[in-house]
């Protein structure tokens, strides 16, 4: 078996792409997308038929990649994630803008149909960007706090405990600001 000569630092660059990916994927492609999925059982307080953006189906993925930067690398390196994140999704949605406003060329036929499915698509990119950047922001850094934290409460064991609790209060907090905003 041929051993793996790579430090772990140097993964921290994939594993800020793979965050920076799923977070702009999440707040950029998937609200434009409402699903709508009947259950064969009742949920209380939702019934049987679910409704949410696609976007939720890879979200929380940006919370499992949190969880894994501050555990191999800290609170501070995660938290520079997140910063990356947070100017990726502000330019992307900039160049949204952008796009959007510019005037089409309307001798080429397609634009008649996708200029206004791209309003449909895109054109409230920046209230969901707002609302999840102060959502995530809130989230996120609970998370880690919490993940760091009680890595050091546990000595660095019980890592499944860690990273549940801290997601579910990391996402509790972004989902209870996010939806609102």
């Amino acid at each position: 078996m041929e051993k793996d000569n790579h430090p772990p630092h140097s993964y921290y660059p994939i594993l800020m792409a793979g965050f920076v990916t799923v977070l702009l994927c999440s707040n950029l492609i998937g609200p434009a997308k409402v699903c709508q999925i009947e259950i064969p059982f009742h949920i209380p307080l939702i019934g049987t038929i679910l409704i949410f953006g696609a976007g939720n189906i890879f979200f929380p993925l940006s919370y499992i990649f949190g969880d894994i930067l501050t555990e191999v690398y800290g609170y501070a390196k995660a938290r520079k994630v997140i910063w990356v994140g947070f100017a990726a999704m502000i330019f992307a949605t900039v160049m949204v803008q952008i796009i959007i406003f510019l005037p089409p060329d309307n001798t080429e036929s397609f634009n008649s149909t996708l200029q206004p499915a791209l309003v449909t698509v895109f054109g409230t990119t920046w209230r969901v960007v707002i609302g999840s950047i102060i959502a995530f922001w809130v989230g996120d850094f609970i998370n880690a706090y919490i993940m760091a934290k009680l890595k050091i409460l546990t000595r660095g064991r019980h890592l499944w405990t860690r990273t549940i609790t801290s997601t579910f209060f990391g996402q509790a907090a972004d989902s209870l600001i996010f939806y609102p905003v």
